[in-house]
């Protein structure tokens, strides 16, 4: 009928009316478990090729996913977005405010520019972009909330298993010279497993995982949300296993150039992270840490002595 109004698509309860442009990726997150497996492939597609996605056809990425351009369609539906447009906008949104945050890269090139043409200026570069990757998609917010909770839990504990324990044991080392009460949770360590048993919502878990992911950090992860304590996952990705259920996610990019991942830029956020915590914490945390320095000076624990934290 002419002048007849299209009545506006209702969202169904499974979907939400609608989404801000910054929110594809958590809703991403929320609804991963529920979806099939056609449908998990998308989503991880959408998370890890955002610049793909904003740029390419419909078609194009069916046939990158060999699936039906209309599962794609539906699946941004789904969502709640306006169809596969929509997505686009959001996700062209998402890539011109990393390259704004993430400025002009020339100079990085001409650091490595000696070692062009050789495996090792490749490696440099990787994780150059993986660094830039990293702290474009990072959000002050994130950070002051995952500081603000590792400075003021009760207990917490670091997991990790596999090459994402050195970045977690780098990380407990440092954070417990600034608060007491750090346990790191490894394998057989009988200690910090029964201390953990006990943990309430007054704590916090920290833990680090990336591919091809620990089954033990998982494990870790979803005990501590079953017992209401805090869980900051510093992840590759939003929908990885404890990324779900993570309280705070930090995003660090890990891919690497050989047969291993990178912790380049998974290290720079450990970084970041005891930064903002030994600010916050603030004269106690040099207090503990110099009382610890003079212990280590008498007991010659180091070849060079230090007269503060090293």
């Amino acid at each position: 009928m002419r002048g007849a109004k299209v009545p506006a698509k209702k969202a169904t309860p499974d979907e939400p009316e609608s989404i801000k442009p910054g929110d594809v990726f958590e809703e991403l997150r929320r609804r991963y478990d529920k979806l099939t497996h056609s449908q998990k492939r998308i989503a991880e597609y959408i998370v890890e090729n955002a610049e793909a996605v904003a740029f390419a056809t419909v078609d194009q990425m069916a046939a990158r996913l060999e699936v039906n351009p209309s599962t794609i369609v539906r699946f941004t539906y789904r969502l709640g977005l306006n169809g596969f447009p929509d997505l686009q906008e959001r996700m062209r949104q998402l890539v011109r405010g990393q390259l704004s945050r993430a400025g002009d890269k020339g100079s990085d090139r001409e650091v490595a520019s000696h070692l062009k043409g050789t495996s090792f200026g490749a490696s440099f570069s990787h994780d150059l972009k993986n660094l830039h990757r990293t702290i474009a998609g990072l959000t002050a917010d994130d950070l002051g909330r995952a500081v603000a909770t590792l400075v003021r839990a009760r207990r917490v504990y670091v997991a990790a298993r596999f090459t994402s324990y050195a970045l977690a044991y780098f990380f407990g080392l440092i954070l417990n010279r600034l608060r007491s009460d750090v346990f790191m949770l490894g394998a057989g360590d009988g200690v910090s497993i029964s201390t953990f048993a006990d943990l309430t919502k007054d704590d916090c878990l920290i833990a680090f995982t990336f591919p091809r992911y620990a089954a033990f950090t998982y494990r870790f992860a979803n005990w501590a949300k079953e017992n209401g304590a805090t869980v900051i996952a510093v992840t590759d990705t939003p929908i990885s296993a404890v990324g779900q259920i993570a309280d705070i996610v930090l995003l660090a990019a890990a891919s690497g150039t050989g047969i291993e991942n990178s912790m380049v830029a998974p290290m720079a956020v450990v970084g970041a992270l005891l930064d903002g915590a030994a600010i916050a914490i603030g004269a106690e945390a040099l207090d503990r840490a110099s009382r610890r320095e003079r212990l280590m000076n008498e007991w010659d624990t180091f070849l060079l002595k230090s007269d503060g934290p090293e």
